[in-house]
């Protein structure tokens, strides 16, 4: 496994960094109640919920007024940003990992709009990625390979020089097809009987654990 010499290491941002899933449910509460006037859930949604991305809910919900549900979504949003929740250890993680003279860079399905939310609370500047890829870039999403071939692209990466994190089944395969090796994280929204049977590369239980198969030196600095 190349992970503790790999150069590039791409992360997905929700269960991986970030848990994003009691800020997304105020969200969709505050859509639904406010503008459609029924309660969340609604019967007949998918059980990966928080797989979907927010236009292709409205689309199956209300698709007559799928774009107004979208610009109340992306308006409610900011207003349900003190429910993210950043995993123990995640930012330091990033910053451990730039000090090491590594490249991190961020793949997600997430829109640019919430992605740049999310790692404003998590205190994570978007300068430390060399790239970011959001939903507005690939009309594929993972577990298509595109996004991440995307990514590699924009941080002049190779796949052989690269691995992916992330915390869903879409993750690992997704950077199969685009040749790479995935950690798979099972502190995020999956759970290891989800993940294990992909054969990633390895599997982190804890920040701290992905950060040890990374082989990340940690720089927190001495006391004065």
């Amino acid at each position: 496994m190349i992970a503790k010499t790999a150069r590039h290491v791409l992360f997905d941002l929700d269960g991986t960094l970030v848990d994003t899933r009691a800020a997304v449910e105020c969200c969709y509460r505050r859509v639904f109640t406010g503008t459609l006037g029924q309660d969340f859930p609604p019967e007949g949604l998918p059980a990966d919920l928080y797989a979907m991305r927010p236009a292709e809910v409205f689309r199956i919900v209300a698709p007559e007024c799928a774009e107004e549900l979208y610009e109340a979504y992306r308006t409610n949003y900011p207003l349900c940003a003190d429910q993210i929740r950043v995993f123990d250890g995640a930012t330091d993680l990033i910053r451990d990992l730039v000090a090491d003279g590594r490249k991190p860079s961020l793949v997600t399905n997430k829109g640019i709009e919430r992605t740049l939310i999310d790692l404003s609370v998590a205190g994570i500047a978007p300068e430390d990625f060399v790239a970011i890829v959001t939903a507005e870039d690939t009309a594929e999403r993972k577990p298509h390979p595109a996004p991440i071939l995307l990514g590699l692209e924009r941080a002049g990466a190779q796949a052989a020089d690269a691995i992916y994190v992330g915390d869903g089944p879409q993750d690992v395969l997704a950077a199969r097809a685009a040749g790479m090796e995935c950690i798979a994280v099972t502190y995020g929204f999956y759970a290891l009987d989800d993940l294990e049977h992909l054969g990633p590369a390895a599997i982190a239980a804890t920040i701290a654990d992905l950060a040890d198969k990374l082989g990340v030196l940690a720089h927190r600095g001495t006391p004065a």
